[in-house]
Parts: structure tokens; C-alpha cells; sequence
């Protein structure tokens, strides 16, 4: 008996329209800040309905790669690092990324985070590390501990000259977001801990000590992990 293949899938022409517009956009043959054509130059040049042309730039619009500007018309757009990020946690998460998973990725990037940012993050990026570190220790709600330390670990990406790594720690600070809340709860004396972390960490910033930076961030994500564990968190489970 022959094989039998599976039906091809028949890709809707708004979806080839929004692929076509996005190549000439990432190839940087449309650059940031040029118009697109309208949309009866669209339908003509791709010879397709006005219909199909608006749902391909509703897609783009979604993605953050155009958006309207004067007299409505489209304008190529770079987005943002923390879209990117927000599309990229969304992504993971839908995929079914796991604590387990983001854990891992944490520890492996954060403490070389912390080793470049000692000699990288500026006078004014530690002042807003101090700050949040005294909110910290000035409050004792839980979405104010939570916003805390995920504001800790933004402020750190944030001040590293590298956007893709950016987006990336970003894009992980997202995930943890939840869970932080659920370890912190039932953790004894979390608050403390993330507290004292924070406070080393700054020290060694401002001074320029990589080693240490590096050591006690892998001490700060090792943390994370106890936590998890305290709190009983299923370490394969999905992050919703």
C-alpha cells in the first residue's frame, strides 16, 4: 500500500500579504520610518482584495512593525525592547515553558549579568537599584515585594548596553513575576533574604567587583529555587 501524505496547509493570502510586507521589513529593504504604500497600491501590486490587504496590516500592526502616522498612513516602526520581550514571554509561555526551564535560563544568565554590569552599569542605574532596594525593605505587601525584585532585576538588564540580551532578561523577569508571589508568601523570611541579596549585590556594582557581583547573584537565583521548593511549587509545571 502507498503512503499516504497529510493535506497541505493552504496559507490565507492575509497572512502571505503580512509575510511579504515583513521580509522586505526585516531584510531592511523597508526602512524605519518609511511609509507604506497605500492600500489600493497594496491590493494592485499584490493583486489581491482590499480585504485581504487590511487584515495582512492588521497583523503587522499587531506585531508592532507598522503603525499610522500622519493622514493614517502606515509607517514602518522599530518596536520597542520591552514588546519584544512581552511577545517573547507571552510566546514561551504559550509554548508551555516551565519554572524548571526559566529557572535554568536565569541562573545561567543572570550572574553574567551581574559580572558585566559591575563594570558597565552607571552612577545613576545603581541609584535606582539603592531606591528599590529601600522600598523593599520599607514595605511589606506583597505586590510591593514582588514589583521589588522584579524591578531590581529589570534595572540590571536595563543598564547593560545590549539589547538583545535586554530583551531577553526581560522577556524572563516577565515569567518569574507570578511565581515570585506564590514563594514569597510562603517562604520564611523571603523578604529578608531578597533584601540582604539586593544589598550585596549593589555593594559590588559600585565597586566594581565582578566576583562578587557574580557570587551573590548565583546566590540570589539559588534562592529562587529553595523557594520553590518551600513552597512546594511543581518545578514541571507550565507558566501560565
Amino acid at each position: 500500500m502507498s503512503h499516504t501524505f497529510k493535506t497541505l496547509d493552504r496559507e490565507p493570502v492575509y497572512v502571505k500579504v503580512s509575510r511579504a510586507i515583513e521580509e522586505d521589513i526585516l531584510s531592511g529593504a523597508l526602512a524605519e520610518g518609511a511609509l507604506l504604500p497605500t492600500e489600493g497600491a497594496l491590493c494592485e501590486q499584490f493583486g489581491v482584495t482590499r480585504s485581504s490587504v487590511r487584515e495582512g496590516i492588521r497583523l503587522l500592526e499587531q506585531s508592532g512593525l507598522v503603525e499610522r502616522g500622519p493622514a493614517k498612513r502606515l509607517v514602518v516602526r522599530a518596536p520597542k525592547i520591552s514588546e519584544i520581550a512581552a511577545t517573547a514571554s507571552k510566546s514561551l509561555a504559550h509554548g508551555g515553558a516551565t519554572f524548571r526551564e526559566v529557572w535554568e535560563t536565569l541562573a545561567l544568565f543572570y550572574p553574567q549579568a551581574a559580572k558585566a554590569a559591575a563594570t558597565q552599569l552607571s552612577a545613576e542605574s545603581i541609584g535606582e537599584l539603592r531606591a528599590i532596594n529601600a522600598r523593599l525593605r520599607g514595605g511589606d505587601n506583597g505586590d510591593v515585594i514582588v514589583e521589588s525584585a522584579v524591578e531590581f532585576f529589570q534595572t540590571i538588564a536595563a543598564g547593560l548596553d545590549n539589547r538583545v540580551m535586554l530583551a531577553m532578561l526581560q522577556s524572563l523577569n516577565m515569567m518569574i513575576g507570578a511565581s515570585l508571589a506564590l514563594v514569597i508568601g510562603r517562604t520564611p523570611q523571603a523578604k529578608k533574604r531578597i533584601e540582604d541579596a539586593q544589598a550585596e549585590i549593589i555593594e559590588a556594582l559600585e565597586a566594581g567587583d565582578e566576583g562578587k557581583a557574580t557570587r551573590w547573584m548565583t546566590r540570589h537565583i539559588d534562592d529562587l529555587m529553595r523557594g520553590y521548593q518551600v513552597a512546594k511549587v511543581d518545578l514541571d509545571a507550565r507558566i501560565l
